[in-house]
């Protein structure tokens, strides 16, 4: 069990306060999490309120990271879960949180999974929930549910630790290639479509398309392996042989 928990990052996007750090260590901390990452925190490592709301949780916050932006929190990252309560164009196919618990326990071992938190007050940007790779959404009763930040992380934690503890692995999923792999690739085939003077902007519907077609990809390192040559060899041939064709047609 501790093994599983143990490759499980929580990641915090810009928390507002120390006291909702605090309530989030001490969550982790029940449910077995030990790993925290932050993105752009408030100060709390030695706030009051951090410390009375993370009694005996302190060692999550001794060996928290701090990242300036969400793609930094993630580097080393192969499997990205974004808890999120809002629906759109770029959030599909939700999973509840004992969906997502269960393919988190599924996972190659030693594989890095994050399970991301937005914002309080607006949850993340597009740009940012581009980056996930699998989007969970808590169920709840009422016209406008909602949840702090550390009630959705105990929520999602604890059936996490459930899993786990049930001893519910099912078949082993091949180990997935790390975000910053997955981002380089993105980069390659668009700036192979821009070179084949692609029509749309950066960032423009197409372009996000295709972050969110990558991030919704299982691939493992070798796959990307093989794109990466794929693209290679494209901008080979496009930088010589096509230039070469060109200058022979101008003779």
């Amino acid at each position: 069990m501790k093994e599983i928990l143990d490759r499980v990052h929580v990641v915090l996007v810009e928390p507002k306060g120390a006291g909702n750090i605090g309530s989030v260590v001490r969550a982790m901390k029940n449910m077995g999490l030990a790993r925290l990452r932050l993105v752009n925190p408030v100060p709390f490592r030695d706030e009051v309120e951090q410390r009375k709301m993370g009694y005996r949780s302190q060692e999550i916050v001794a060996a928290a990271r701090e990242f300036p932006s969400l793609s930094d929190a993630l580097q080393g990252i192969s499997q990205v879960y974004l808890a999120t309560a809002k629906a759109g164009k770029w959030k599909r196919d939700f999973l509840s949180p004992a969906q997502a618990a269960a393919q988190v326990v599924a996972s190659a071992p030693g594989e890095k999974i994050a399970l991301v938190f937005g914002r309080e007050d607006k949850g993340v940007n597009t740009d940012e929930s581009q980056l996930a790779n699998f989007f969970i959404r808590i169920p709840m009763a009422g016209a406008y549910p909602s949840l702090n930040l550390s009630q959705a992380v105990m929520v999602v934690a604890y059936e996490l630790f459930k899993s786990v503890q049930e001893g519910g692995r099912g078949p082993e999923l091949p180990r997935m290639a790390e975000k910053r792999a997955f981002e380089r690739i993105t980069g390659n085939i668009w700036d192979l479509m821009k070179a084949l003077e692609v029509r749309e902007p950066d960032n423009g519907l197409f372009h996000r398309s295709l972050k969110r077609a990558m991030s919704r990809t299982r691939w493992t390192s070798a796959d990307v392996a093989v794109f990466d040559r794929f693209c290679k060899q494209v901008r080979w041939y496009t930088e010589t042989r096509c230039a070469a064709k060109k200058k022979e047609g101008e003779k």
